[in-house]
């Protein structure tokens, strides 16, 4: 009989001190269907599909003096190295493609790096006109519209990119 309760008492310990934890981290369903993931397959992201048009993208020189060459060649689908710089975009609120970019551009960087808040349009103009912004992503469309000024090139890096289909 004290063999029985001993074995009981050795099961009950390896189950505590085994058990329990590789219960707690292990998808043991997922090992019996064999639907078992990796760290990587879960992290992945599926990036948007650039839009069709042209687009400009405002940089303030002043915010990013010394990466406006490592966010244009961002911004451009050129090879870029890690970027430790965050960005906060603006985007119109009316202008669709320019939001679907501006979303398309956030997926490529790690996450909270790059911010975007969609404004009215006029409100986007008077913060380009005074040099109140961090970055701007515009169709070319919505911006001829609205009439902005882009060629205070001393305070604003203009990128011009070009949409899918052209």
């Amino acid at each position: 009989m004290n063999v029985i309760r001993h074995l009981v008492v050795i099961l009950a310990a390896l189950f505590v001190t085994l058990g329990i934890p590789a219960l707690v981290y292990v998808d043991v369903g997922a090992l019996f269907t064999g639907a078992v993931t990796d760290g990587v397959t879960g992290a992945s992201l599926e990036i948007p599909d650039q839009p069709s048009g042209q687009f400009v993208i405002l940089l303030n020189r002043e915010k990013h003096p010394n990466t406006q060459a490592l966010w244009a060649d961002f911004f451009t689908d050129q090879p870029v190295d890690v970027i430790m710089e965050d960005l906060r975009c603006m985007t119109a609120r009316g202008d669709v493609s320019g939001i679907q970019l501006a979303n398309r551009y956030q997926a490529r960087l790690a996450e909270n790096q790059m911010t975007i808040r969609q404004e009215n349009g006029t409100l986007v103009a008077s913060r380009l006109e005074n040099d109140l912004f961090d970055g701007i992503i515009l169709s070319k469309e919505f911006a001829d519209a609205c009439q902005l000024d882009l060629e205070n090139t001393e305070t604003i890096l203009v990128i011009p990119v070009k949409g899918a289909a052209q």
